[in-house]
């Protein structure tokens, strides 16, 4: 099982050099090392991951955190089927994926990639691009949802399409699944600004599911934030991807 090691570029820090050193030791101990990439303002995820595939990897791993976890994610959609995504997450933010699936952070999570334990997940799309967690986008949009239904809004939301991440809904954490087939939507209202929010509680939020959505903004383009990372603008169509993922996961998995 040949497998690909993709740095992202805030390992090479200092701060995680001693982490890193242990990590690979342990990847030599559980005979599971492998080819290195490291991601580069010349060097793209899609690029090195591609070539990896292409001399035989079979199991291509995430060195870094969740925007790591949908580099990876949004290279892999639509490669080999057989090709699985393994993480090991390194520093302590943004490492929401890996706790939903279970992956502790470090070199324990070399003994979760060495498991192999495999749970195929959705992927979500938006226009032409892949997202693994969620997007989201601010405003007043109009949604359109799965050609049945619109929503409007008198008032700013944010709007957060989910397919594997966490959300606090009124005072509670919630989490999407990755494995039906269906997109969380979480609208929650946005503090009136200035002297209307003075004194007044923050107003409940809602969610629905649906398989599709289409979001606009007549007038003026909003910015649709991917995966806490890319940014687009509206309007976007947003749906369940046809492909899935194949995951390395944990026994102490959410999902």
């Amino acid at each position: 099982m040949p497998y690909f090691y993709l740095y992202d570029t805030f390992t090479s820090e200092r701060a995680h050099a001693g982490t890193l050193v242990r990590i690979e030791n342990a990847l030599t101990d559980l005979g599971i090392q492998g080819r290195v990439g490291r991601l580069t303002i010349l060097k793209s995820a899609k690029d090195l991951i591609d070539s990896a595939i292409k001399d035989g990897a079979d199991t291509v791993v995430a060195v870094g955190n969740d925007i790591t976890i949908s580099k990876a994610a949004a290279a892999l959609a639509g490669k080999k089927p057989d090709v699985a995504l393994g993480i090991i997450p390194v520093g302590d933010k943004e490492q929401s994926v890996a706790r939903l699936l279970g992956i502790p952070i470090g070199v324990l999570a070399c003994h979760v990639l060495s498991s192999r334990i495999i749970e195929a997940i959705d992927l979500g799309r938006v226009n032409n691009q892949y997202f693994i967690r969620s997007v989201a986008v601010s405003g007043t949009p109009e949604v359109e949802c799965d050609d049945r239904f619109s929503l409007a809004f008198n008032r700013p939301h944010q709007i957060k399409i989910c397919n594997l991440d966490l959300w606090e809904l009124n005072g509670e954490t919630k989490m999407s699944n990755p494995k039906n087939q269906l997109l969380e939507t979480v609208l929650t209202p946005l503090p009136h600004k200035g002297f209307l929010g003075f004194g007044k509680k923050p107003e409940p939020g809602s969610q629905l599911v649906m398989e599709s959505c289409r979001i606009t903004s007549p007038g003026n383009s909003l910015p649709v934030v991917v995966d806490g990372e890319r940014v687009l603008k509206t309007p976007v169509t947003i749906k369940v991807a046809n492909a899935r993922l194949k995951v390395i996961v944990g026994k102490k998995r959410l999902i």
